[in-house]
């Protein structure tokens, strides 16, 4: 049966958008982001089950569920649930449990786009523009990753949770029937890819000053062979195999420590130098 609705505004959705920055702190082990997520929704929820109390706390149980995605793809996510309650709170034989199933589905998606297009490309990009001045001592670069990196993401936040209580699972729909999640997925890995092969030619340098041989009849291992045969060879060889130890599940901590040993070792002993 319909009943009175309240509508949500911009107002409304100001006060969400703001919280959905802290969502990431109250993330733990069994829900992840699930109590951060009822925490931005709780002004989106208030106003939708406004003197409904009984609905507004089954409503928020709802939203403290095991949750996961980027931080900022949330939002998207939050506004679809928003149109949904709303739903709910107007019309008793809506079934609530689409709501949860719905979100859950949502989960895979949106992580897809927010792990491969931004956290996986648009940050690397932004990192090694930074980089690039930050090694020249220059101080935009910082500035630079700090801009580039975080007003797209806002922008995705807000807009995000906008059109996301706009267009409802509709939204989502649009998405997956144009193909378009899984275009930006695989053109989004290729180019990160291309920008890790780039960084690593620029920005990891190692060089062996070992040589045989005297006077004319000298051959320096770097300049005489490996600059011959590949250019960068070296870095290559690290990264790679920095890559495979990776896919063998080692922490990234016991291959920071490795690299960090055995380049004083090497250094030592004049078999590496930058």
């Amino acid at each position: 049966m319909m009943t009175t609705s309240n509508k949500l505004t911009n107002k409304d959705f100001r006060k969400s958008f703001w919280r959905t920055f802290a969502m990431g702190a109250s993330w733990e082990y069994s829900k992840q982001l699930g109590p951060g997520y009822a925490y931005a929704m709780v002004p989106l929820l208030e106003k939708i089950f406004k003197n409904k109390p009984e609905k507004l706390k089954e409503s928020l149980e709802r939203n403290t569920e095991f949750f996961n995605v980027s931080n900022f793809c949330a939002s998207t996510v939050m506004g679809i649930s928003a149109s949904m309650e709303e739903r709910y709170a107007e019309d008793d034989e809506f079934d609530p449990t689409t709501i949860s199933n719905i979100k859950a589905s949502l989960m895979g998606p949106f992580s897809a786009i927010g792990d491969s297009l931004m956290m996986g490309t648009w940050r690397i990009i932004c990192t090694t523009i930074a980089a690039t001045f930050a090694l020249k001592g220059n101080i935009i670069g910082p500035l630079i990753f700090i801009l580039a990196y975080n007003i797209p993401t806002t922008l995705i936040r807000w807009y995000g949770l906008k059109y996301g209580y706009k267009f409802g699972v509709g939204f989502l729909d649009k998405l997956n029937s144009s193909g378009t999640i899984e275009k930006l997925s695989y053109y989004s890995s290729i180019l990160g890819m291309i920008v890790i092969g780039a960084m690593t030619s620029n920005y990891v340098v190692i060089n062996t000053p070992i040589s045989f041989g005297q006077g004319k009849a000298k051959l320096t291992l770097q300049a005489d062979v490996f600059d011959q045969i590949v250019p960068g060879l070296l870095p290559l060889v690290a990264v790679y195999i920095m890559y495979k130890l990776l896919k063998k599940g080692v922490s990234v901590g016991w291959i920071m420590l490795g690299t960090f040993v055995l380049g004083i070792v090497c250094s030592y002993f004049k078999i590496l130098v930058p």
